[in-house]
This record gives structure tokens, C-alpha cells and sequence, in this order.
């Protein structure tokens, strides 16, 4: 416990000298979510108000299907049959401990800046045809995505009943935040530290991105399955009450009013 608290104090005093006014870099994109039965995790989606995108099976033994917003942010959910490879493998042990979000998806619209303040920091990564990738092995639950945005979108799947428009905030719990603070800091990120309310209330470091986006740290006792450090997304909603958060599919998913 008492390591945990340095690595607080550690992560709040690097917060504190960060720049004011940097311009974040990156924002939040879709967050794949394990989830053990597909059908059962879309019709329960549906039913908190949301449209369903339908996925495609894939050769690696995985599936899934996408809650998504105009910018490519979301929910992507994802099962797992059997290990094929290193991703479906991790799911099928992500699932084997319990249902959740599997990563922290990240969107650079400038990936080579981006990689540059990487390099700045000292923050392992590759930048290659295929994108930036994070090579950090304190971070495996966090990477970069291109566009998310598909040609097969349609409005149709945009047009949630709950009226959620875009995601604000994803929550990590962890008991060493220095790494994660240090790369959002790389990246741009302003912070604060902040006391939460429902459902937690707790203490924690918000970091402000991109897009209206947040990454929101809390101590790891809060982890819905011990071990996962992502537990819980905030989305925007058009509606005119907030729908209190509750957990679905292992996270807290919170629908916050803005109008």
C-alpha cells in the first residue's frame, strides 16, 4: 500500500509541472470490449438505447460487433472462440478472468508529431506503414488506431435512442499511474487532480485531450475484475436527463446530458 501511495504522489507532482495550454495530440477512439456471448452483449447494448453496428467473422477466431459514433469513437464488442494468435489469445484469457474493456484505443490525426513527442519523452514506439504503434511493455492495454471510421457506416448507426453522441471520458484503475501519466503528458495532455462522485468517489488525475475527450485514473481498487485496468466509459448524450452509471458487460458505463 504504502508503494502505491509514492507512485500517486509520484504521478500528482508530475501533473503539476506539466505546460499549461499544450495542445493534446491524440484523442479517444473506439474501446474493444470482451465480451463472452456477442448476441447476449448486443441485445443488452440495445436495450440500454444504443444501435448496433453488426461486425464480420474473422479468420483469427474472433468476432464482434460496434456501437459507434460519427468520429470512429465507441464501443467495440468482442469475443473471442478459440487462440489462433497472440490477439485472439489475449481475449480468450481477457474473458477467462472476465468480461471488460480489453484496450485504450488513442487517435493521432498527426501520427509522425505525434511519434516525434514519443521520441522527446524517451516512450518506446514504432512508426511504419502500418501506423504508430506503442511499444512501452508497462502499457499493453493501450494502442493506436488510423481512422476508425468505416465506408459500410450508415446513419442508421449513429442514431442511438439514448441519444449518446460521443465519448468523453474512459477510466483506468491502476496503483502505478507514472507511465500512463507520462505518456498522455508526452502527449499534450493538460491535468488536474479531481475528486469523483458516483460511482466510485474517489480521487482522480484527469488528463484532457483531444475532441472534448478525458482519461480519467483512480486508484486500483476500484478494477471491476483485479488485474484490468480499464473499467469504465462516459458518453454524451443529447437527452435531457443523464442516465446514471451502472455496469454492463464488465464496465461502468455512465451516459452524461449535454444540450
Amino acid at each position: 500500500m504504502a508503494g502505491a501511495v509514492i507512485r500517486w504522489a509520484l504521478a500528482l507532482l508530475l501533473a503539476a509541472g506539466l505546460p499549461a495550454g499544450a495542445q493534446p495530440l491524440v484523442r479517444l477512439d473506439h474501446i474493444p470490449t470482451a465480451v463472452r456471448s456477442l448476441d447476449a452483449a448486443a441485445a443488452d447494448f440495445r436495450a440500454l438505447g444504443f444501435a448496433i453496428k453488426p461486425g464480420r467473422p474473422h479468420a483469427k477466431g474472433l468476432n464482434n460487433a460496434h456501437v459507434k459514433f460519427a468520429n470512429g469513437a465507441g464501443l467495440e464488442l468482442i469475443t473471442a472462440t478459440q487462440a489462433r494468435d497472440a490477439l485472439s489469445g489475449r481475449y480468450v484469457d481477457l474473458l477467462r478472468e472476465g468480461e471488460g474493456p480489453a484496450y485504450l484505443t488513442l487517435h493521432a490525426a498527426d501520427a509522425a508529431r505525434a511519434a516525434a513527442a514519443l521520441k522527446a519523452a524517451g516512450i518506446p514506439h514504432r512508426l511504419d506503414a502500418d501506423g504508430l504503434e506503442l511499444t512501452d511493455p508497462r502499457l499493453p492495454w493501450i494502442f493506436f488506431a488510423g481512422d476508425n471510421r468505416s465506408p459500410t457506416d450508415r446513419p442508421e448507426h449513429f442514431a442511438h435512442a439514448n441519444g449518446a453522441f460521443a465519448t468523453r471520458e474512459v477510466w483506468v484503475a491502476t496503483d502505478d499511474p507514472t507511465p500512463l501519466a507520462q505518456l498522455l503528458a508526452a502527449l499534450g495532455a493538460s491535468s488536474r487532480e479531481e475528486a469523483r462522485g458516483e460511482p466510485l468517489k474517489t480521487r482522480a488525475l484527469v488528463f484532457e485531450l483531444a475532441a472534448g475527450g478525458r482519461v480519467v485514473i483512480v486508484p486500483a481498487r476500484h478494477q471491476l475484475v483485479p488485474g484490468h485496468p480499464l473499467i469504465g466509459v462516459v458518453m454524451a448524450t443529447r437527452a435531457s436527463k443523464a442516465a446514471p452509471a451502472e455496469r454492463a458487460h464488465g464496465l461502468w458505463l455512465e451516459l452524461r446530458s449535454e444540450r
